[in-house]
């Protein structure tokens, strides 16, 4: 399949007196699909948030693209799309902040096209709840 897209070595993360992970080793290649399965506190979300670069490594690296995600947050972020299931955004975050803060991290970001697809978005909920845009 080629390059490995996600390299990681021998991480390790502890929290307090909790192992989440522990001397975890993947490289996963371009092109390959792969899911995260295991029961709650596998550290599953400790792993993907690694890769995202929100958590820095204690031991072990995470590369991703090559990059230190920590280090090179731009040039990680605006190559990969992340959706959590989870609400991961501050409570105080609407949508014109997330806008902001998404913007940071896409060098070629469209105002334009934000715009528009934000209004598309306005229009369909309006639909939703029977008010006219």
């Amino acid at each position: 399949m080629g390059e490995s897209v996600i390299e990681v070595s021998d991480l390790t993360r502890r929290f307090g007196a909790t192992t989440a992970l522990a001397s975890v080793s993947l490289s996963l290649p371009r092109g390959a699909v792969y899911g995260l399965v295991g029961v709650n506190g596998a550290g599953k979300t400790t792993l993907i948030k690694h890769i995202l670069g929100l958590l820095r490594a204690e031991s072990g690296s995470v590369r991703v693209f090559g990059l230190d995600p920590v280090a090179e947050p731009v040039g990680v972020l605006s190559r990969i799309g992340y959706l959590s299931e989870e609400h991961d955004l501050p409570g105080w975050m609407r949508f014109g902040e997330l806008l902001r803060y998404s913007r940071a991290f896409y060098p070629a970001w469209d105002d334009a096209y934000a715009e528009e697809l934000r209004q598309e978005g306005a229009g369909r909920a309006a639909h939703r709840a029977g008010v006219s845009a």
